[in-house]
């Protein structure tokens, strides 16, 4: 079953406002695709805001070649989605998320087995496996093969891990999409718990726990960053911000979303820390731990700097099981940098 090309637009117009509601991705990261006949599908934009698309936004991609026309760039990600489409003829609606769960247990590496220890329904939507594809830089080539090789040793897989990254879910249709995508979130959470143990338990998930500084204090904080751009400064003690704060250690990446939006290397500031020490933790970051009280996130605007926030989380939550999931390396130093490089020069000027 395709989609007719305009039902397929306004479905992946409505796929977005979902998954920006229910937290499977933020801001423009992830992608959402249909399937409109044997030969195309249409896909998300690249770097639109999600909670704002059209359906001229909406892009017709050629899946044989990823050709398309017209003004308005597709999904970086559209060589993935092409694959999805030309491996399971049953696929008819992709979606690329960048959830929590997923996206921490992805750095493990290896396939979850024995899904339906899970639940029967669990293992219906998702397949007897999740594996989970090599890593590759976003948007290469060597990241769509790997994730096409996943996809081909496991035909019966609905969805595949993305090492350091995200996942990808198959569905048959827009429901069964999602279906899958709330499944993977549910059955890696799960299997995350089996990794750090009784640890989880001292999680305590109390909400976003964000702290806006006013006017007077951002002003100060651009003072001593010497950095102009900065228009809003948050203190987060999200869940896993404040665990990973309580070690007082730099943190390095382990999900490549948090090496583009935040930088390379997190830096951990002592409790008491001066205003030299936080321009050398800030300089070129947009993030910093402060040990034991969470982190500081800065941005051009509020938007940008939640958004740090919340990518910063999901970073943490993978440092966390790497703490206790045997030798989990964190992303090379020079891939880091390329997706900082790209992210800064390109991306953060597309929203």
């Amino acid at each position: 079953m395709a989609y007719s090309i305009q039902e397929a637009k306004d479905l992946v117009i409505k796929a977005g406002h979902e998954l920006l509601e229910t937290g499977l991705i933020a801001r423009t990261w992830g992608n959402i695709s249909a399937r409109v006949s044997d030969t195309h599908f249409v896909i998300t934009p690249s770097g639109k805001a999600y909670d704002s698309l059209t359906p001229d936004d909406i892009v017709l991609v050629k899946i044989s070649d990823c050709s398309y026309e017209g003004d308005v760039k597709p999904s970086s990600e559209k060589g993935v989605h092409a694959e999805g489409y030309k491996l399971r003829k049953d696929a008819n609606f992709i979606v690329h998320t960048h959830q929590n769960n997923a996206s921490a247990l992805s750095i493990i590496g290896r396939k979850i087995k024995d899904i339906e220890s899970y639940g029967r329904e669990n293992a219906e939507l998702l397949g007897p496996v999740i594996p989970t594809a090599v890593y590759g830089l976003s948007s290469t080539k060597t990241l769509k093969n790997n994730v096409a090789k996943a996809i081909s040793d496991n035909p019966l897989a609905n969805t595949v891990l993305m090492r350091y990254h995200g996942a990808v879910c198959l569905g048959k249709d827009y429901d069964n999409a999602f279906d899958i995508a709330h499944a993977l979130e549910y059955v890696t959470g799960r299997c995350y718990e089996k990794y750090v143990g009784e640890r989880v338990r001292t999680v305590d998930d109390t909400g976003k726990c964000y702290t806006w500084c006013d006017e007077v204090q951002v002003r100060r904080f651009r003072e001593y960053c010497r950095d102009d751009s900065i228009g809003a400064v948050v203190r987060t003690e999200t869940p896993y911000v404040k665990i990973m704060s309580g070690y007082g250690q730099d943190m390095k990446p382990y999900i490549d979303d948090l090496a583009q939006i935040a930088g390379t290397l997190i830096r951990c500031l002592p409790a008491d820390y001066s205003e030299a020490q936080i321009k050398n933790a800030m300089n070129g970051r947009a993030a910093a731990l402060v040990t034991g009280n969470g982190a500081i996130c800065v941005g051009k605007n509020k938007d940008e700097a939640e958004a740090v926030c919340m990518v910063l989380e999901k970073g943490a939550q993978a440092a966390f099981l790497a703490r206790f999931a045997g030798n989990i390396p964190p992303i090379g130093g020079l891939s880091t940098a390329i997706e900082r490089k790209v992210y800064v020069m390109k991306y953060s000027k597309l929203k």
